[in-house]
């Protein structure tokens, strides 16, 4: 009899154990697809591309943000070779410039400005990274509540562990450092 519930007893905490790892590896999934949306809503709002408003701090074309990037644009990152971390395959991110392997200064670049995107006019505020791009005025919502998993590389008040980027050609990936590396993709830890 004792054998026997030894023998289930470690089935279900196998079993569990590969639960959490796949309902975490499905979260990191969906809020790439949600952030993915929020941004290209964000590119595809009226404000983006006005010449006298919101965004358009300059009141002229040139200034215009059509990403909540610290440069208003999508980057040059992009996914290199997969690699393995543990038992997960991840994506080494590659920074298309001069197709090296992404700095923690490419990823601060190309990080979103989270707090551009919570439901409410910006303020200026750290909240809202700072003065030079505030959105005051704008209502969104476009992303509220913040994804737990964001970094604090994010510009928001976020402890997770993932750093959302707009990479080449306005896609977002969801990065993480791992030994003064970044990769790509879920490498066992969300958020």
């Amino acid at each position: 009899m004792i054998f026997i519930l030894g023998i289930l007893a470690g089935v279900v905490v196998v079993n569990v154990t590969g639960l959490t790892g796949r309902g975490e590896a499905e979260s990191y999934a969906n809020d790439l697809g949600t952030i993915q949306t929020v941004v290209s809503a964000f590119y595809a709002d009226t404000h983006a591309y006005s010449s006298t408003s919101g965004w358009n701090e300059a009141g002229n074309y040139t200034s215009v943000h059509n990403y909540p990037t610290a440069t208003g644009t999508d980057s040059a990152l992009y996914l290199g070779n997969e690699v393995r971390i543990g038992k997960y395959a991840v994506y080494v991110v590659m920074d298309g410039n001069d197709s090296k392997e992404a700095t923690t200064n490419d990823i601060t670049a190309a990080a979103i400005w989270m707090g551009l995107l919570v439901n409410g006019p910006g303020t200026g505020t750290a909240d809202t990274m700072d003065n030079s791009a505030p959105l005051k005025g704008e209502s969104g919502p476009y992303l509220n509540p913040l994804p737990r998993s964001c970094s604090t590389h994010n510009f928001s008040k976020g402890t997770g562990t993932i750093t959302w980027i707009v990479g080449a050609y306005g896609r977002v990936y969801g990065v993480f450092e791992n030994s003064g590396n970044w990769y790509a993709g879920y490498g066992g830890k969300y958020p």
